[in-house]
C-alpha cells in the first residue's frame, strides 16, 4: 500500500513539471510572438508615415501657382512650332507667343516682337518723311501687331505671302487686318506686295486691324491667328 502511494506522488510530480515545463515553452513563445507583433506594428507605422509624407509631396508638385500668361492659354512655343492649345469649339491651334521665334526649317523664323492699340500707327524709327495710318471711323483704334520674319528658304519671299492674319475678339467678333513693310531700319513704311525679303535676311512686317475701342478696354479674350505655310497658330493678346 506504502509502495502505490509512492509510485502515484512520483507520477503526480512527474506530471507537474511536464506542466510547468509546457507552461514555461507557451509563455516564451508567447512572448516572442508578442514582440515580433510589436515590431511589426512598428514597420508598418513608419511605412505609413513614409507613405504620407510622399503623398503630401505629391500633392504639392501637381498643384502649383498659374501665371498670367499660362492663364491666358500661353504655353511656351518649341522651335518645331509643337506647342497647341485647344479653343472654346474644341478645334486644337497651334501656338504662337510674343518673343518666342516660330522656327519652320527650310522656310521662315518669325517672331511676333510687338502689339499695340493706337489711333495713329508710325513706323517704328521714323525718318524726316515717312507713311502712317491713321483709324478714320469715330470709336475705333488700330490694333497693331508686328513680326519680324526671317527667310530661311534658299530663294527671295514676297512679303504680303509671309502670312494671312484674323482677330478675333471675345470669341465671335471676327476682323481682318492688312500689312504694311518697314524698310530703311524702320524709317519708313512700303507696301508688301512691291517688297520682298531675300534669304536669310530679316523684314519686319506689321499687321492691321481696325478694331472698335471696347476691344482695347475690354478683358474679353482676344487672339490672332497666323496662316503660315498652310498651318494655323494662335497667337493670345494680353492686354
Amino acid at each position: 500500500m506504502t509502495m502505490k502511494s509512492g509510485g502515484l506522488w512520483l507520477a503526480a510530480a512527474m506530471l507537474a513539471v511536464t506542466v510547468t515545463g509546457c507552461s514555461s515553452d507557451n509563455a516564451g513563445a508567447g512572448r516572442e510572438s508578442m514582440e515580433k507583433l510589436k515590431t511589426e506594428i512598428s514597420e508598418l507605422q513608419k511605412e505609413n508615415r513614409f507613405l504620407k509624407e510622399e503623398n503630401d509631396r505629391l500633392k504639392e508638385s501637381l498643384v502649383k501657382p498659374v501665371t498670367a500668361e499660362e492663364e491666358q492659354g500661353a504655353v511656351k512655343l518649341l522651335n518645331n512650332g509643337s506647342g497647341a492649345a485647344a479653343a472654346d469649339s474644341g478645334e486644337v491651334y497651334k501656338l504662337i507667343i510674343k518673343g518666342t521665334p516660330l522656327v519652320i526649317d527650310e522656310t521662315g523664323e518669325y517672331t511676333i516682337t510687338k502689339t499695340s492699340f493706337s489711333k495713329k500707327v508710325t513706323p517704328s524709327n521714323p525718318g524726316s518723311f515717312y507713311t502712317y495710318y491713321e483709324a478714320k471711323e469715330p470709336g475705333t483704334t488700330y490694333l497693331a501687331i508686328t513680326l519680324r520674319v526671317k527667310n530661311l528658304a534658299g530663294q527671295a519671299i514676297s512679303a504680303d505671302k509671309v502670312a494671312d492674319v484674323e482677330v478675333t475678339y471675345d470669341n465671335k467678333y471676327v476682323y481682318s487686318t492688312f500689312a504694311t513693310m518697314e524698310k530703311n531700319g524702320g524709317e519708313d513704311f512700303t507696301y508688301t506686295n512691291i517688297s520682298t525679303i531675300g534669304p536669310l535676311k530679316n523684314g519686319t512686317l506689321v499687321f492691321l486691324a481696325e478694331v472698335p475701342d471696347e476691344v482695347k478696354s475690354s478683358g474679353k479674350p482676344l487672339y490672332a491667328d497666323f496662316g503660315i505655310e498652310g498651318e494655323t497658330y494662335r497667337y493670345t493678346i494680353v492686354k
